[in-house]
């Protein structure tokens, strides 16, 4: 089955996105940088098609997340997309300098959740 990371030390967020996605994904959660950055690196099946990302998270951030998809040129096999409460325009901003897919602000709906899930699963089929 293909999955979905959740990296977000938030457990409302991660079963926000499990209950949404349940009937078609494996959702997968990271409750830090570092621990995202581990299943990156396992996925040798290519089995994970997106990732939500938080960049406030404890012991290693989002944008250390962020560093280790782009020294590893990983953006085009794994989309990303940012989930963040901070929404200070400087971070914002440093995000978007990555090739993620869309930054979406907390809290969000379920329906925003699923428009963003189907942008990740989108590019990642034409990847």
């Amino acid at each position: 089955m293909k999955k979905i990371l959740v990296a977000d030390d938030s457990r409302i967020i991660s079963n926000i996105v499990e209950r949404a996605f349940r009937d078609s994904y494996e959702v997968v959660v990271a409750y830090n940088g570092k621990e995202a950055i581990d299943i990156v690196k396992n996925n040798v099946d290519d089995s994970i098609i997106g990732v939500l990302l938080d960049l406030n998270m404890p012991e290693v951030d989002g944008f250390a997340v962020l560093d280790y998809f782009k020294e590893n040129n990983l953006f085009k096999r794994i989309p990303v997309c940012i989930i963040t409460g901070d929404i200070q325009k400087e971070r914002i901003d440093r995000a978007f300098n990555y090739d993620i897919v869309d930054v979406l602000a907390k809290p969000f709906t379920f329906e925003n959740v699923r428009e963003e899930v189907e942008k990740i699963i989108n590019l990642s089929s034409i990847n």
